[in-house]
């Protein structure tokens, strides 16, 4: 219902019938009623009877025109709301600003019966509004983004152990993870290429590269304060290449081969700041099948028997 008091010249007037334009858009039933008496005038604004409108509005226009008072009356809330809108311009502009702001009252009044929780101190509201007037209120309330799950990425080195025969090599390490939910995380690991490994015999030598990558899952069980330690599993693929510097009278060559790879690990991760941690962990690998390095038909190295991979990282969560 919207209530026009005393009826002024001019700018109410105008005001109340597009107030009224207003909410019969947006599907509403609008009854209007002109009143002359200030007490009158109340009575219709917070009267709240069976049936009736879900809502009223009262103008009241002040005699010098700066300003416009509006009263509100929830009939679901049970709650009345006075605003006093100082008069902006002149004409059908004002009056349509005038409006607006009058249809936003009555909605943020509205929000407060669907997002405000129950409670014995807070009396419950003494109606239901009707499921147009709810669905049109429900426009208002901000709905919160999605969130997004946080996807890892860490930058480091790592430390290639292949086993007794080819010893230490050191790579360059690249993670990307996704956290579904907490405390799992899904990711891929690339490792390499690793140099320093070498082997060698009487017939000559061999350089060894090697490079890998890993599916793995992995979970953070509890925290040691701020240490968040985790175990990991995975699988993928493992490379390694050779360039062979034979000795005289046997002839060099070069080779590589590829191995499926299963790994598995523990590791903890420091929390530098909300969005940045500190990442150092292990992982045994295990090769299948194992490559072997042969000189002149001699097998003289056999890679991940199991071997390790030991990294540190700066790992950044991208949300």
């Amino acid at each position: 219902m919207v209530v026009l008091y005393e009826a002024p010249e001019g700018g109410v007037d105008r005001a109340e019938m597009r107030l009224a334009a207003e909410l019969r858009a947006a599907g509403f039933e609008v009854e209007e009623h002109a009143t002359e008496d200030a007490a009158a005038a109340r009575r219709v604004v917070e009267r709240a009877a069976d049936g009736g409108p879900f809502a009223t509005v009262l103008l009241r226009h002040a005699t010098d025109g700066a300003f416009t008072e509006v009263w509100v009356a929830d009939h679901v809330t049970r709650k009345t709301v006075v605003r006093r809108f100082a008069a902006r311009g002149v004409g059908d502009p004002a009056d349509r600003a005038l409006a607006l702001r009058v249809v936003e009252l009555m909605r943020a009044s509205l929000v407060e019966g669907l997002v405000m929780p129950s409670s014995e101190d807070v009396a419950a509201p003494s109606r239901t509004p009707p499921a147009d007037g709810a669905a049109w209120t429900r426009e208002a309330v901000p709905r919160p983004p999605a969130r997004r799950a946080p996807i890892d990425l860490g930058l480091g080195i790592a430390g290639a152990w292949g086993g007794p025969d080819l010893g230490l090599a050191v790579a360059p390490e690249l993670r990307v993870a996704w956290r579904p939910s907490a405390p799992w995380s899904v990711g891929l690991l690339a490792a390499g290429p690793a140099f320093g490994a070498r082997v060698g015999g009487i017939e000559g030598s061999a350089t060894v590269r090697q490079e890998l990558a890993l599916v793995e899952a992995a979970v953070e069980p509890w925290s040691w304060g701020p240490i968040l330690p985790y175990a990991v599993a995975g699988g993928g693929v493992y490379h390694l290449a050779t360039t062979g510097y034979a000795s005289a009278p046997y002839t060099s060559r070069n080779g590589d081969s590829f191995s499926a790879l299963l790994a598995a690990g523990i590791g903890a991760r420091v929390p530098l700041s909300s969005a940045a941690s500190l990442v150092l962990d292990a992982r045994a690998l295990f090769a299948l099948p194992r490559p072997v390095i042969a000189f002149a038909g001699q097998d003289v190295a056999v890679s991940m028997r199991p071997g390790t991979l030991t990294a540190l990282l700066l790992s950044v969560s991208l949300r």
